[in-house]
């Protein structure tokens, strides 16, 4: 496991000659004997001079900057690197170096990798300068936040990519999708979340969303808390609905995490960030030309005239984000098997991350290629008859694209591509199946309400024939009860009459 700690450096240099030779009585004794503390170093620089050089220089482009660069400091324990080991202290060198391109991925960077510490520990200065290449601007900010929770974050993430342990519990974000099997099935939270899921997915931003949930008759409240000791202020969500199917029909509520992570406030905003960020890039997208072939089988009746493969085209973030994954798939197999990851493909990865838009050329160049090669193919009709062609096809073509490709980096990136095509078509049919499984469910759900309002109807009748029942047995009753009087007074009377006449006669 290990802990990292940001540290601002207004003066380069001097971090830097603190790493190198300590201070104090070590320093004087490194300086005499012509020794330093170095363990380890690399860097973007050709040495550790020209980088403090680079640094001091970026000072001067940006005047009103306070600081030339930023150290982040990584410490492991010892049951997990050893110092006494060199691999260990390699590897430790390598994962910093990763960590300050995973966090300022245009800044150049140098690591310093001590054991000298007081507790023993290897350890890595990683100091970032403080300039990012391609925007020409300081960092410390927006995606490049040296904030110390997203260098945490980061680096948790890192250390379960790289195999290292995570202080804290490793808990993944969660999803509606897997979480709604996990309550029952008429169970309150399941209808509550599956109504908020319906109306995020049909939704284009979050005010929209709110009103869809409205017609959900679903109730969105949010929460803002101070932190009194930090004073971070935050915000939560929590949805309230009428429960029909319950025992009683009553409101309830239900905070968003307890439903799943993607339902908070961050993941709805987080999801809509990125719906926008994909209609964006579709409208910049220039649609590929469209070969002209002749298709001798006739598409699917819920297929488009026109393939969407067609006109699909690649963008440069794709191409960036693939070259990442790439490169930290290449350092892992190259720890695996205990050669360094510094080499030419290491640097084709590099490049192609930071430049991808020449990389972006030759792959798509080649999947056109593949995609004209496809249409006069036997492939391209049997993929018209499957239920998702579009995917299909899309896939054949950059694994084709990545078997012709000339250079290894083009082949791993379409290869990639195609994986990925291929996952969306897995996605696509289960999308398909949950949506007939929803179906099914709601066919449920309304023949139980006709149900249950069959009953509730009959309940209904059975009372009002008891009530029709007991008021004729009243009556009934009333009507006895006026005989019985009607008889007596006859009766009385008689009896009256005898008696008078009785002392008539007396």
């Amino acid at each position: 496991m290990s802990t990292t700690h940001v540290q601002s450096l207004p003066n380069v240099r001097g971090r830097m000659s603190y790493t190198e030779f300590g201070e104090g009585k070590r320093r004087r004794e490194h300086l005499e004997n012509g020794t330093d503390r170095i363990a380890a170093q690399m860097g973007d620089a050709a040495s550790r001079e020209d980088f403090i050089v680079y640094c001091e220089g970026q000072k001067h482009r940006h005047p009103n900057a306070v600081n030339e660069g930023y150290e982040v400091r990584i410490s492991w324990a010892t049951d997990e690197l050893d110092p006494d080991r060199p691999d260990d202290i390699q590897r430790g060198m390598e994962y910093a170096y990763t960590l300050c391109h995973e966090l300022a991925p245009d800044s150049m960077c140098w690591v310093t990798m001590h054991v000298d510490g007081e507790g023993g520990c290897v350890h890595a200065h990683a100091t970032i300068a403080n300039h990012d290449a391609r925007s020409g601007q300081v960092i410390n900010k927006e995606d490049t936040s040296l904030y110390a929770p997203r260098v945490q974050a980061v680096n948790d993430r890192l250390s379960r990519e790289n195999g290292f342990q995570v202080l804290g519990a490793d808990r993944e974000m969660s999803a509606w999708e897997q979480r709604r099997d996990t309550f029952g099935y008429d169970s309150f939270d399941r209808r509550l979340g599956d109504k908020v899921a319906y109306a995020r997915d049909r939704s284009d931003t979050v005010d929209e969303f709110k009103r869809n949930l409205e017609l959900e008759g679903v109730t969105l409240k949010e929460t803002v808390k101070t932190d009194k000791k930090t004073g971070e202020v935050t915000a939560g969500w929590s949805y309230k609905a009428v429960d029909e199917w319950g025992p009683k029909r009553r409101s309830r509520k239900r905070r968003a995490s307890n439903l799943a992570d993607d339902l908070t406030k961050e993941g709805v905003e987080a999801y809509f960030e990125e719906k926008q960020r994909q209609a964006e890039a579709q409208k910049e997208d220039v649609p590929a030309p469209v070969p002209a072939a002749v298709v001798t089988a006739e598409p699917q009746p819920d297929s488009p005239a026109e393939p969407s493969f067609d006109v699909y085209a690649m963008e440069e973030s794709d191409v960036a984000q693939m070259a990442g994954d790439l490169q930290r798939a290449h350092v892992n197999r190259s720890r695996e098997s205990g050669e360094p990851f510094m080499g030419e493909r290491y640097g084709q990865l590099m490049e192609a991350e930071r430049h991808p838009e020449e990389q972006l050329a030759k792959l798509q160049a080649e999947v056109d290629a593949a995609r004209r090669e496809f249409h006069d193919s036997k492939e391209a009709r049997d993929a018209l008859n499957h239920p998702c062609p579009n995917l299909l096809a899309g896939a054949w073509v950059f694994a084709k694209a990545g078997r012709d490709a000339k250079d290894p980096v083009s082949r791993m990136m379409a290869d990639m591509t195609a994986m990925m095509l291929h996952m969306l078509l897995q996605q696509a049919m289960e999308e398909q199946r949950r949506r007939e499984r929803e179906a099914a469910e709601r066919r449920l759900y309304e023949s139980r309400k006709n149900m249950w309002d069959a009953e509730k109807r009959l309940k209904s009748a059975e009372k009002a024939l008891a009530h029709e029942d007991e008021r004729e047995e009243q009556a009934k009753r009333v009507r006895l009860q006026e005989r019985e009087d009607k008889a007596a007074r006859r009766a009385g009377g008689r009896v009256k009459y005898g008696a008078d006449a009785d002392k008539q006669y007396e």
